[in-house]
């Protein structure tokens, strides 16, 4: 029991370590480029999976569960969006529209990507 939640809360420092380096990063480049730390800390995350510098099996279980809770992450943001909707309101036709296309471009993209990815692996089987 004492060895799980030691990993758990291995897995949870490395993570949240990598979502500080993105915000430092951040930080540091705002002058030029203004891009959040929460995205460039997946960008970061991205890479060291990419390159095997981090193994997912390292913070496999911790991911899992933030996947599988995600949608509560997603309560303040639209408590906060319903507090302010009088600031969008004469623009929220605009919004809409806006997070439709982005939506449909998120899902088409996501598929294009995942169909690379599958050819990709079934390729490397079969050559493998």
């Amino acid at each position: 029991m004492i060895k799980k939640i030691l990993k758990i809360l291995v897995q949870i420092a490395i993570i949240y370590l990598i979502y500080t380096a993105g915000n430092f990063i951040s930080s540091a480049v705002k002058n030029y480029i203004v891009i959040p730390g929460n995205i460039i800390g997946m960008v970061i995350l991205l890479i060291l999976l990419s390159t095997n510098v981090l193994k997912l099996s390292v913070i496999e279980e911790t991911g899992n569960f933030m996947l599988k809770y995600m949608g509560f992450f997603f309560v303040p943001l639209t408590v906060g969006l319903m507090n302010s909707y009088s600031l969008i309101r004469e623009s929220i036709l605009q919004v809409v529209v806006i997070l439709f296309v982005s939506c449909v471009l998120v899902m088409f993209v996501s598929s294009k990507v995942t169909d690379v990815l599958i050819s990709y692996r079934e390729r490397n089987k079969s050559n493998g």
